[in-house]
């Protein structure tokens, strides 16, 4: 039973991590267009920058900035393999075993 939860917490993970790398795949391949800044911070607003600065200031200065979203995606795989463990855990004690053939 020990191998089956071990098997479906590695599977729930890797399964869990896709939003995550989805998310960076996203960031990556963004274009860094020139914009003009129309955020929250007064002083530099209709400044020209790029988007990924434009969106590093508006996390440091929206008041709405206390969505977790980088967090709640870190807990994705986390998430994952505690189903797959406890699936695991429910299949063992139905009788589900591995075995090698």
């Amino acid at each position: 039973m020990r191998a089956l939860i071990v098997i479906l917490a590695v599977l729930g993970f890797v399964v869990g991590g896709i939003p995550v790398v989805g998310s960076l795949i996203d960031v990556m391949t963004s274009q860094d267009k020139t914009i003009v800044y129309q955020g929250a911070y007064e002083p530099i607003r209709g400044v020209q920058m790029s988007r990924d600065y434009e969106s590093s200031l508006n996390i440091a200065f929206d008041a709405r900035s206390d969505n977790p979203r980088w967090l709640v995606l870190a807990c994705y795989p986390l998430i994952g393999a505690a189903l797959g463990a406890a699936t695991a855990v429910v299949l063992g004690r139905r009788g589900w075993h591995l075995t090698r053939a």
